[in-house]
């Protein structure tokens, strides 16, 4: 019995021994969740500049676009829209950048037909962006139609 009785104390826990978390381990955990979420705020941070140089990307490619395509239709409306030249457009809803749009035409030799059989519309939209310059540039080119199609 009597070594029964010693057992049972060998397997039992101390009194005295303290449960739970000690300060530095509070202290550990605090740091490391501190750390987690600063880099999550960072990665938020750098998700909205990227979503915010996509649409600007989006938005300068539509002005150039819109006007590439009013280059090909000749509607009245395009027309008068290269001929008054405006530089600077307003952005579509939205957005707070401010949209610049320059183009030029001009006349691309070809050997046997004559100049301006081939022209070239070189659009440059920029705006500013993070304290920077950004531009996007496109190239669309036309082919006059022959007189002697259509007749």
């Amino acid at each position: 019995m009597e070594e029964r009785r010693k057992l049972n104390l060998k397997n039992s826990l101390p009194t005295d021994v303290t449960r739970g978390f000690t300060m530095i381990e509070a202290l550990l955990a605090s740091a490391l969740l501190a750390i987690g979420l600063a880099a999550s705020v960072r990665l938020s941070m750098a998700s909205m500049q990227a979503t915010q140089s996509s649409q600007n990307l989006d938005t300068a490619s539509a002005m150039a676009q819109d006007l590439s395509e009013c280059w090909g239709v000749q509607t009245p409306l395009c027309v008068q829209q290269f001929e008054s030249n405006s530089a600077v457009t307003e952005p579509p809803n939205g957005v707070a950048a401010r949209f610049s749009r320059t183009w030029t035409e001009t006349d691309i030799a070809v050997q046997g037909a004559p100049l301006g059989s081939l022209k070239e519309l070189r659009i440059k939209v920029t705006w500013i962006q993070d304290d920077q310059t950004a531009q996007s540039v496109w190239v669309k080119r036309r082919a006059q139609t022959p007189s002697w199609v259509g007749s």
